[in-house]
């Protein structure tokens, strides 16, 4: 493992470079995956009659996990060892199982953190505002308030104390998810799965990580965000309707909507997110290792 500081810009620049100079390739590997996430939006958002629905649902929901797993393994092979090989650069094979394995894995591991920092973070919250309620005169059993209320009578410092703890939690959770970022490229190098023996390569690095992955993801963000925006104004209306999707008490949070929205439209790109950060964490996992650019 290298002791050198990871360059945090030199490594963005290496994942669109990367992305720029095979887009081509890249974007025909992604067309079954996002190919098959269209019709899994239609059938999400109520564009088919709901027996179709029903009974195409899961299919169509594997049909795109699996495009996506193949995806992902076919961008970090083209990477890491600069192999295209494979129907439209796609394979089901061992790869794709391993890059599966580990994405499960990590997933389970940022699950288990997420859950714990946001117990933390709303054991907090709590306390603010039940703090708030208490200055307030304000008994919410009887005045038949849920705690989240509270917002509305807190003060600026409490608001504050607040932001910034969920700030601290959300940056522990990225640094988590820094610190396993290379284990899917470590997986497709090694041809073994490989989790918590990837660890050790991010050791030292791990807010650099943490801050090429915000860096990479940035552009694409404003882009695909700014382009739904777009496309609503036009339309005159919101693009997707996820009112149907949402339990009363999370449609009456502020924003839970709308984060919906963001999430089905981002996934929609896949086919060239997770190429993006491929390339990113291709380029991380050799410099942290110093192996050889393939290619």
């Amino acid at each position: 493992m290298s002791d050198a500081k990871l360059p945090v810009l030199r490594s963005v620049m290496a994942a669109y470079a990367f992305f720029i100079a095979n887009w081509r390739p890249i974007l025909v590997a992604g067309l079954p995956y996002t190919a098959a996430y269209a019709v899994q939006l239609w059938l999400l958002l109520g564009g088919a009659p709901e027996g179709v629905t029903t009974a195409l649902g899961p299919l169509v929901w594997l049909i795109a996990l699996f495009a996506s797993v193949a995806l992902s393994a076919a961008a970090l092979r083209m990477a890491i060892r600069g192999d295209y090989s494979g129907w439209l650069g796609l394979k089901l094979g061992r790869d794709e199982m391993r890059v599966f394995i580990a994405s499960v894995l990590v997933s389970l591991l940022l699950i288990i953190v997420f859950t714990l920092v946001f117990l933390f973070w709303g054991t907090i919250f709590g306390t603010v505002a039940m703090g708030a309620l208490e200055r307030s005169g304000i008994d919410p059993e009887s005045a038949g308030m849920e705690l989240t209320q509270a917002v509305n009578v807190m003060s600026m410092a409490d608001t504050i104390a607040v932001v910034m703890a969920g700030i601290g939690c959300g940056a522990i959770v990225l640094w988590m998810a820094a610190r396993l970022s290379l284990a899917l490229p470590a997986t497709i190098a090694m041809e073994k799965v490989q989790v918590m023996k990837a660890w050790p390569l991010s050791g030292g690095s791990g807010w650099r990580i943490a801050a090429a992955l915000l860096l990479a993801g940035l552009p694409l963000i404003l882009l695909e965000l700014g382009l739904y925006e777009l496309v609503s104004q036009v339309r005159g209306e919101r693009l997707f309707d996820v009112s149907g999707l949402l339990d009363a008490e999370s449609a009456a949070l502020p924003g839970i909507a709308l984060m919906r929205e963001y999430g089905l439209w981002m996934s929609l790109f896949s086919a060239i997110n997770i190429p993006v950060f491929s390339g990113l964490y291709a380029y991380m996992y050799r410099n942290r290792t110093k192996a050889p650019a393939q290619g």
